[in-house]
């Protein structure tokens, strides 16, 4: 298999040259997971930077009693595991496979000399992580001021900005959520979504089909947040 090749479809090394991907491309193991298999737990020791090259992988905490919050789902060109492998701290969450995944895994000191060596990557890096604590921030916005209509419907707009497809009957969230993972990603009960999503279908603002949720009238459920 060509790392070289599959690197290049990674966004965090687009733009670099051929002679520093080939040399990333040595310090990268290969990894293959099956659904349902976790990359590591919450508080774990973490040395260890992770590159999806397909799959899906869903970022969560749990607290004592098994209840979930699902913090992200990352997909094809993503990264995780950055921040226990930068401040030497434990895993802040943990990692399960949702889908099929091949991920290329880089030990600490291998990414420490690449971010030193190739201001390129740091700077992709440090943008992706501003995206992040942008979202962070965009949910603690939505949890102090938004009803839960409104959360619901935004956490909806957000997933089709990241994975939705236009269809000829809307924008199809490319990804099989249960209620109970909008709940998840939420932070409410399962019961509670199943009401809220059934408002939004009775006002013509979602649909579903095949098991996949989509937006019919973007409008009509954007004026759901207030």
């Amino acid at each position: 298999m060509d790392k070289k090749a599959l690197l290049r479809k990674v966004p965090i090394f687009s733009g670099i040259s051929a002679k520093d991907l080939n040399a990333i491309a040595k310090t990268m193991t290969l990894k293959k997971y099956v659904k349902g298999a976790y990359l590591f737990f919450e508080k774990e020791e973490g040395k260890t930077l992770y590159v999806i090259i397909h799959g899906l992988i869903k970022i969560f905490t749990a607290d004592k009693s098994g209840r979930i919050k699902t913090l992200t789902y990352l997909k094809d060109g993503d990264f995780f595991g950055e921040m226990a492998m930068l401040d030497h701290e434990k895993r802040s969450a943990s990692a399960l496979v949702v889908e099929d995944a091949e991920v290329f895994a880089l030990n600490r000191k291998d990414v420490q000399k690449e971010l030193l060596d190739n201001p390129l990557i740091a700077l992709k890096l440090l943008r992706t992580l501003s995206s992040r604590l942008r979202y962070c921030d965009k949910q603690i916005e939505d949890l102090t001021f938004r009803n839960l209509p409104g959360r619901v419907a935004s956490t909806l707009l957000d997933l089709a900005a990241r994975y939705g497809k236009k269809t000829p009957a809307g924008i199809k969230l490319d990804l099989k959520l249960t209620h109970q993972d909008l709940a998840d990603i939420i932070g409410t009960a399962r019961e509670v979504i199943t009401s809220i999503l059934g408002d939004f279908r009775e006002a013509g603002c979602v649909l579903d089909i095949d098991k996949h949720l989509i937006i019919k009238d973007e409008k009509s459920l954007r004026s759901w947040i207030t």
